[in-house]
């Protein structure tokens, strides 16, 4: 009988097995992984092209390229499209990123055979009809004026200016009126160069049945799509500036991004940068939020984190304060990251911070959707499989001794770049 008068016993995390998934290499130069889990009767298939914003010349095209497909195939409108995917309850949407565009579908398993000619017709055989484009690019013009308004928007777009220059495919958002004059052969120029089905990654988690694998591959090796995007050689053209206020007079907030570039996710130091952030301001009790948020009252939260790309990393610290503490609260940042450099993370804080991250692992991969996204992750930045394990065992090894070295290392204060977006404070009040 469970006596509950005593509390469970607390196991130490030694490792992290992740399912292990089927690899097909399709005739038409496809992958497909097989995640199979018969523990929900779902399935979510993930189609990967290399045509994120790296790839694009024109600022916006890759995002409404992914868009327009919606908007309308050889055999479907977009209301077709739509009400397909409500009939069978299912879920169909485009997630355009800075190195790919995704397409996801979440479907119950049995409905894919129905669902699976919509998704590949969509893929293959967009019209781009002019009437939607025109109204989509007015939706999106319309959005990014929305927006345009807000601080946190602003100074987001405004740091990652300064961290790699104003046209870097790696920065946030998008400068006013730069959708007004893209035209739909652009983006239909985007499709034909960029979509591959030479270099696509296909993902397939959920319940698979041999049925249902057999019926995925030979549906799937129908789609013949000829781009080759090229690899394109970015230079960072980071600004020789550090700082930069975009002024908002209206607004009594003040949005502010400090940071810098990282590592990439497979450098040897990363995963105890991970470490490091969160400590500064990675989760609630962070260093960040338990100065500035619960001892200075000066925002209701603030945030570090690490943004990985392909080709880059990025570190930023957030947060949107009253325009009047902008200068405090950039310099008791300033104070908490000399400390991380100054002073060893005592064992207490080091130990509560390790046993977070460790359960919180733990808790975000508890679903095989969570798992897949964990090994999708493995296959674009291309890592060892090992790389989870890695992280386990780094968490539990990392010293403070170590992570004092790396605060000197990579945040340097003379290296960040500072973006405000807000209202000047008034040296009167």
């Amino acid at each position: 009988m469970l006596d509950r008068t005593k509390a469970p016993e607390i196991h130490e995390i030694e490792a992290v097995t992740l399912q292990v998934a089927e690899v097909s290499h399709l005739s038409n130069g496809a992958r497909l992984h097989y995640i199979k889990s018969e523990t929900q009767p779902v399935i979510r298939l993930d189609f990967v092209f290399k045509a994120g914003k790296w790839y694009e010349e024109q600022a916006g095209v890759a995002d409404l390229t992914g868009k327009m497909l919606f908007e309308g195939s050889m055999n479907y409108t977009a209301k077709h499209i739509a009400e397909k995917v409500a009939y069978y309850g299912a879920s169909f949407e485009n997630n355009h990123g800075y190195d790919r565009s995704e397409f996801t579908l979440y479907c119950l398993s049995k409905y894919v055979r129905e669902l699976l000619p919509l998704v590949l017709d969509v893929l293959q055989n967009p019209v781009f009809p002019t009437e939607e484009f025109e109204l989509l690019r007015k939706r999106n013009i319309q959005n990014l004026k929305v927006q345009r308004q807000k601080n946190n928007y602003l100074a987001t777009h405004s740091f990652t200016k300064l961290v790699y220059g104003d046209t870097h495919p790696y920065v946030y958002g998008l400068d006013e009126h730069v959708l007004d004059t893209i035209a739909k052969g652009e983006l239909e120029n985007f499709y034909k160069s960029r979509y591959s089905t030479d270099q696509l990654e296909v993902f397939a988690c959920g319940a698979i049945d041999d049925e249902l694998e057999k019926l995925l591959e030979q549906e799937i090796s129908t789609l013949h799509l000829s781009g080759a995007p090229a690899e394109p050689k970015v230079k960072n053209a980071g600004v020789e500036k550090d700082e930069d206020f975009v002024l908002m007079p209206e607004s009594l907030q003040s949005s502010i991004r400090i940071g810098k570039q990282f590592p990439l996710i497979g450098h040897e130091d990363y995963h105890k940068l991970v470490v490091l952030n969160e400590i500064l301001g990675g989760y609630f009790g962070s260093r960040l939020m338990r100065n500035i948020r619960e001892d200075k009252g000066y925002t209701y939260g603030i945030y570090s984190a690490i943004s990985t790309k392909e080709q880059d990393s990025l570190f930023f610290i957030g947060t949107d304060v009253n325009y009047q503490v902008t200068d405090k609260t950039i310099a008791e940042i300033h104070k908490e990251i000399k400390l991380l450099q100054e002073e060893l993370v005592p064992e207490d804080e080091l130990q509560t911070v390790k046993s977070y991250m460790l359960g919180k692992f733990l808790n975000d991969i508890a679903t095989i959707f969570e798992q897949c996204d964990r090994y999708k992750r493995i296959v674009l930045h291309k890592l060892p499989y090992e790389h989870y394990n890695n992280y386990i065992s780094t968490i539990r090894g990392v010293t403070a001794e170590e992570l004092q070295a790396l605060a000197n290392q990579y945040i340097n204060l003379e290296g960040l770049k500072t973006a405000i977006a807000g209202k000047r404070p008034d040296k009167a009040d």
